[in-house]
């Protein structure tokens, strides 16, 4: 019975807070998805933390800041109409969001699989690990 108990008051108190640190981390990375898709580049930036770190896998710094990237992306935005990136698949664990993505850069081009792992902390991306 005590078990009972304990399953019927304290579990769903658990799985609530999970599903709030799910939503919260799955937000900026879902925001900055979209405007990458959209080539809204301040859309894309307000995702981010202004100190994000952007590394290639395992830990190749490739770039430092938010100011580095609103050149980097901005000049992919201008140059790639064609640039789209759909999701494949999505795992969450506390802070840390795994996206596989398909990267389409020119039309008729072959996409580009990646998986991308995202960092979140205070509602912002401070992080992205990048595997190709």
């Amino acid at each position: 019975m005590r078990r009972f108990f304990l399953a019927l008051f304290v579990f769903p108190a658990l799985l609530a807070a999970q599903s709030a640190d799910t939503y919260a981390a799955i937000t900026p990375v879902q925001t900055q998805l979209d405007a990458y898709n959209t080539g809204d580049l301040d859309l894309f930036l307000s995702a981010y933390a202004d100190s994000v770190r952007i590394y290639n896998y395992p830990d190749e710094l490739r770039s430092q800041g938010k100011e580095g990237m609103r050149a980097t992306y901005g000049n992919m935005f201008a140059e790639l109409p064609d640039l789209q990136c759909r999701l494949v698949n999505r795992m969450v664990m506390g802070n840390r969001v795994i996206d596989h993505e398909s990267v389409i850069f020119t039309a008729g081009e072959a996409p580009v699989e990646v998986i991308a792992i995202y960092t979140v902390a205070d509602g912002a991306i401070t992080e992205v690990r990048f595997m190709r």
